[in-house]
C-alpha cells in the first residue's frame, strides 16, 4: 500500500473514532443527568449518521481501489512496461497503462496499414451486405477511383454475382476465380481469397478478400494445354502412319522372303545360293523389325489387347530355348533353364505376349554375350484365393542372366527407351533397333508387372521382370495339343 492510501486511511479511522467517542460521551452524559430532551437524540442519531457516511465511503473507495488495481493488472499483462519506478496513484497508473496500450495500437495499425499498402494484391474489407469498409491502394488503382469513393460502394465479389446472400449466409472461407475482359484491355484473371474476420469471441465482424493476379499462370496453363494437346495429336498422327506403313510394307516382304524360298529349292551354283540366302536372311530381319514397329505403336497407342487363356509354362520356357538353342550353339553358349517346383503347371495368361518378353532377353544375351552362358529361371509367389474359391492369382518372377559384356551404370537408365542403343562398338557390332527392351518393359507392365536389371561391365547383366496370372490348385493337364517344340506338328 502506498503512503498516501495509509495516510488517507489513518484519517478516516480517527475520524471514526473521534465520533463514536462523542456518541458514547453524550450517552453516558445523558445517564448521569437523567436529561431526555429532543437535541439530545438529534445529536446522537446526527453523530451516528456521520459514523455510517465514513464508514460507507470509506468500503466504497477500497471497492473501486480494487478494480483499479485489477485494471491496472490487466494492462501490464497485455503491454510491457518499461518504467520501473513506482507508481504511487493507482489511477495515475491506470492512465499511464492505457496511454501506452494507445501507442502500442497506434504503432500496430500503421504496421498494418504499411503492409496493406505495399502489396500489389487487391485487399479490400466489407460487411455482410457487401459494402465495403476498407480498400488498400492497389484495389483503388485498379478501378481508377479514389478510395473515399470506393467506402459503402459494392464490393467487387458482390458486383460480379461471385458471392451473395439470397442463399443464405456468407460462406467464412470461399475461394473464387474472376475474369476481366474489358474491350481494348489486356485479359485479366484474378484468384479471390474471402474469409471472415472475428473476434475474440467468435462473433463474425466482417469479412475481408485478397485478389492476386494470375494471368500470367492461368495464360502458362493455357499454352501447356494447347502444346499437349498438339503432341497427342502428333503422336495418335504418328502411331497411325506406323501402322499403316507396317502393314504395307509387311506384303512386299512377305513376297521377298517367299520368292526367296522358292529360289532356294531350285538348282543354284554356289555363289548364287548365298545370295538367296542373304536375300532371306534380311528378309526375315526386316520382317522381324516391323513387327516390334508395329508392336510399339499398338502398345504406346493403348490399342494392344492381352489373351487370358491357359497353357504350360514350362512348355513356353522350352519353346524359347528350343528356338534359340541352334544360335547359341554355333556361338559355342551354354543355355540352360530352371523351373522351381513352387511353379504351377498351367497359368492363365497371355502366352504369346509372355514368349515375346523372353525372345527379346534372351535374344539379346545370346547377342551379347561371346563367353559362357544364358541361363532363365522361373519362380513363383501363390497370391489371393478369388472369390469364387477356383483359381488363385499368382505373381511369376522370370530371371535372364548371362555373362555378356554387361552394361556401364550410367547407360542404364537408357535401355528401356525407345530407340534407344548404348553407343559401344560391340553394340554398333552386332546391330539391332533398340525396340526390344522398351516393348518387353510395355508388356510387363501391360500384364501387371514390372522389368529391371543388374550388371557389371565385362561380369554380364541380369533382367528381372515379373507378370501377373493366374492358376488353378491342382490343375495339370495341358489345355490343347500345340505344335511340337521343333515346329512338326504334335502327335495326336
Amino acid at each position: 500500500m502506498s503512503s498516501p492510501q495509509r495516510r488517507k486511511n489513518v484519517l478516516i479511522f480517527s475520524l471514526v473514532f473521534s465520533l463514536l467517542a462523542a456518541v458514547v460521551g453524550l450517552i453516558a452524559q445523558s445517564t448521569a443527568q437523567e436529561q431526555d430532551s429532543p437535541q439530545y437524540y438529534i445529536l446522537c442519531l446526527s453523530l451516528i449518521g456521520c459514523v455510517l457516511l465514513v464508514t460507507a465511503g470509506y468500503v466504497w473507495d477500497r471497492s473501486l481501489m480494487q478494480r483499479l488495481r485489477e485494471m491496472n493488472l490487466h494492462t501490464r499483462a497485455a503491454i510491457p512496461v518499461t518504467d520501473t519506478d513506482e507508481v504511487h496513484d493507482e489511477v495515475i497508473g491506470l492512465a499511464r497503462q492505457i496511454e501506452r496500450m494507445a501507442q502500442a495500437l497506434q504503432k500496430l495499425e500503421a504496421s498494418y496499414r504499411a503492409v496493406v499498402e505495399d502489396q500489389s494484391d487487391l485487399i479490400c474489407r466489407y460487411t455482410a451486405d457487401g459494402r465495403l469498409t476498407f480498400v488498400n491502394g492497389a484495389y483503388a488503382r485498379f478501378f481508377g477511383r479514389k478510395r473515399q469513393e470506393l467506402l459503402q460502394c459494392p464490393c467487387v465479389l458482390y458486383a460480379s454475382g461471385l458471392i451473395s446472400t439470397k442463399n443464405g449466409p456468407l460462406p467464412e472461407t470461399a475461394v473464387f476465380e474472376q475474369e476481366w475482359n474489358e474491350p481494348g484491355k489486356a485479359r485479366i484473371v484474378h484468384a479471390w481469397t474471402h474469409r471472415a474476420m472475428k473476434d475474440v469471441d467468435g462473433n463474425i465482424l466482417e469479412y475481408q478478400a485478397v485478389g492476386h493476379d494470375i494471368t500470367v499462370r492461368k495464360d502458362a496453363e493455357l499454352a501447356l494445354l494447347a502444346a499437349k494437346e498438339a503432341a497427342e495429336s502428333a503422336d495418335r498422327a504418328k502411331s497411325e502412319f506406323l501402322a499403316i506403313v507396317s502393314h504395307e510394307i509387311r506384303t512386299p516382304i512377305n513376297g521377298v522372303i517367299g520368292f526367296a524360298k522358292l529360289l532356294q529349292d531350285t538348282p543354284l551354283t554356289p555363289e548364287q545360293r548365298t545370295f538367296v540366302d542373304m536375300i532371306g536372311s534380311s528378309g526375315h530381319t526386316l520382317e522381324h523389325l516391323i513387327s516390334d514397329i508395329l508392336d510399339l505403336s499398338k502398345i504406346e497407342a493403348g490399342k494392344i489387347e492381352l489373351d487370358h487363356a491357359p497353357f504350360a509354362l514350362r512348355d513356353c520356357v522350352e519353346e524359347v530355348v528350343h528356338l534359340f538353342g541352334p544360335r547359341a550353339r554355333e556361338a559355342g553358349l551354354s543355355l540352360k533353364t530352371e523351373v522351381a517346383a513352387s511353379v504351377p503347371v498351367i497359368v492363365h495368361s497371355d502366352h504369346g505376349r509372355l514368349r515375346q518378353i523372353l525372345n527379346n532377353l534372351v535374344g539379346n544375351a545370346i547377342k551379347f554375350t561371346e563367353a559362357g552362358g544364358v541361363f532363365v529361371s522361373v519362380d513363383a509367389i501363390p497370391g489371393e484365393l478369388h472369390s469364387n474359391g477356383l483359381r488363385r492369382n499368382v505373381r511369376l518372377h522370370f530371371n535372364v542372366r548371362d555373362t555378356g559384356i554387361g552394361i556401364p551404370a550410367d547407360k542404364i537408365g537408357q535401355l528401356f527407351q525407345p530407340f534407344s542403343q548404348i553407343d559401344t562398338s560391340a553394340k554398333r557390332r552386332r546391330g539391332g533397333t533398340g525396340l526390344g527392351l522398351i516393348i518387353a518393359k510395355r508388356l510387363c507392365e501391360r500384364m501387371g508387372g514390372a522389368i529391371s536389371v543388374e550388371s557389371r561391365p565385362g561380369e554380364g547383366s541380369t533382367f528381372y521382370f515379373t507378370i501377373q496370372a493366374e492358376y488353378e490348385p491342382g490343375e495339370s493337364r495341358v489345355p490343347f495339343a500345340r505344335p511340337g517344340l521343333n515346329g512338326s506338328p504334335a502327335p495326336a
